[in-house]
């Protein structure tokens, strides 16, 4: 189904920020102005590309710079190399990750976040914060 815009303009019940209207500062443009969630909505991209369990920890390790496999493995030992392949991959599909084969015997890879993956880290580090502000579960 094709994302559809809506005007609210006249509408009661605005936002803070935009009497009548949409919260300028929570739905800046018409991309956001749904009604229901929307594949192509910002915020639906947004969460969709740290959804997942580990794919926060994923990323947050890929944001230091490129890694191989086993670095990974490393980094983050609970995780278990079926669900670390699942979320490479799953990055990688998204277009936030790429994966680099190095010249040599034995052919080695290295994982390393695409210019598009590396503009989620104020998102990360927006969501420790509020995690943090939120308290304990």
């Amino acid at each position: 189904m094709a994302h559809q815009t809506e005007s609210h303009a006249g509408e009661s019940g605005g936002g803070a920020g935009e009497p009548g209207g949409w919260d300028a500062e929570l739905v800046p443009d018409a991309g956001g102005r749904t009604r229901r969630p929307e594949p192509d909505c910002p915020v639906e991209r947004a969460l969709s590309a740290v959804a997942g369990r580990w794919t926060t920890l994923v990323l947050r390790e890929l944001m230091g710079g490129p890694l191989s496999f086993g670095e990974l493995e490393a980094r983050l030992p609970e995780i278990s190399p079926k669900v670390l392949t699942e979320r490479l991959r799953a990055l990688e599909g998204r277009g936030l990750a790429a994966r680099d084969r190095l010249p040599g015997f034995p052919v080695r890879t290295r994982y390393r976040l695409t210019p598009a993956g590396a503009t989620l880290r104020p998102l990360l580090v927006e969501l420790y914060r509020t995690g943090v502000g939120l308290g304990p579960a």
